[in-house]
């Protein structure tokens, strides 16, 4: 079973995204933040990191995790995610394409 952690500021994204994550058979830890994050990879390597770039250190977990995990970033904020060299989900998503992107991410592993 695959292993997806999602960091993010807003408990209720985090809710949501783990249950619709959990209800499609992956499982799923959540973090608020770079630090809480961290701490999590580093007792167990995820298989997929979907990360809000603006919470709490999350610039500098995706330099962190950059060629060791596949990251997608989940913002609000398109002129944000410019350049930034992996796949960006755009806020607000719908949770049947987060299903997707998920899927596509996890079956190149």
């Amino acid at each position: 079973m695959s292993y997806v952690l999602v960091i993010d500021d807003e408990p209720l994204v985090r809710l949501v995204v783990r249950e619709a994550l959990s209800a499609s058979g992956w499982r799923v830890a959540e973090a608020a933040g770079g630090e809480e994050a961290w701490e999590l990879i580093s007792q167990e390597r995820p298989d997929l990191v979907l990360l809000d770039l603006r919470c709490s250190g999350g610039e500098e977990l995706l330099a962190r995790l950059r060629g060791k995990v596949p990251v997608v970033v989940m913002t609000g904020d398109e002129e944000a995610a410019q350049g930034l060299g992996v796949e960006v989900l755009l806020k607000p998503f719908d949770l049947d394409k987060l299903r997707k992107l998920v899927r596509s991410k996890l079956s190149g592993i």
